[in-house]
């Protein structure tokens, strides 16, 4: 399964995709509890969310972006303030470049993503 984390063999603060630094109200749903959050960055292959309250690693959420179904996602790491999401099916290209490019700051939004080879 991929990975939004840096891995043993890359650099320190190196990531497989450029994040978009978004600010989205999202639907978030724990078990039976069904929350509103805020999505603060995003990759195709995943999130970071406030609002979440006390989460544990490789736990399973769902996660509802504006305008998508929800999605399974687990949490990847999480403290108290906030949570990274790594979700099961990565967002399409199409996806990820629709909602940085509505909810993402001008500043950090990432160039359109261009397949390899």
């Amino acid at each position: 399964m991929p990975t939004a984390l840096p891995s043993s063999e890359e650099g320190a603060g190196e990531r497989r995709h450029a994040r978009a630094a978004v600010e989205m109200l999202a639907r978030f749903r724990r078990g039976i509890t069904s929350s509103t959050v805020m999505l603060k960055d995003l990759t195709p292959l995943g999130a970071r969310v406030e609002g979440v309250g006390a989460l544990e690693p490789d736990e399973f959420v769902s996660l509802a972006l504006p305008g998508c179904r929800p999605s399974m996602a687990f949490v990847a790491w999480a403290n108290d303030h906030c949570a990274g999401l790594q979700f099961v099916e990565p967002l399409s290209t199409a996806q990820f470049e629709d909602l940085a490019r509505q909810y993402g700051l001008a500043a950090d939004v990432p160039p359109p993503l261009r397949p390899l080879g």
